[in-house]
């Protein structure tokens, strides 16, 4: 269970990712200031807000794994279909300014969501204020 504390501590972290990943100004507000969250879809990272499903897995993921998720990016494949990537900071402060280091080179913790559920670094492009993920 993360406390109240430790929970601002991991949004201003988010938020932090936010800037560095240069998403949209309204991604970084809706976030900082709704705690509502983007999603960029499809080669052209188009932003939409997420949809009620989507919104419910978010908060069962995060209460399961005690992590933050910040942004989805969600792509269409023509082997796995439709593939989800939740980006997330988790409860672990020492491991932040490392994975930071790793989203200046274009990588992101990830949990992904196709037929092979796993967690884990993915490569990312900033693109029209979303990302898209490479591979």
């Amino acid at each position: 269970m993360i406390d109240e504390e430790l929970k601002e501590k991991m949004k201003q972290e988010s938020i932090t990712r936010l800037k560095m990943l240069k998403l949209h100004k309204n991604v970084i507000s809706d976030f900082k200031e709704e705690d509502k969250l983007n999603k960029s879809e499809g080669t052209m990272a188009i932003l939409y807000w997420l949809d009620d499903k989507e919104k419910e897995f978010v908060k069962g993921l995060e209460k399961v794994y005690d992590v933050m998720v910040y942004h989805i990016i969600k792509t269409y494949t023509r082997d796995l279909g439709e593939v989800l990537d939740l980006l997330y900071v988790d409860k672990y402060e020492n491991c932040w300014d490392e994975e930071k280091i790793f989203i200046k080179d274009g990588y992101v913790r990830s949990y992904t969501v196709s037929p092979f559920c796993e967690s884990g670094d993915i490569c990312i492009e900033s693109k029209n204020g979303g990302l898209i993920r490479k591979y």
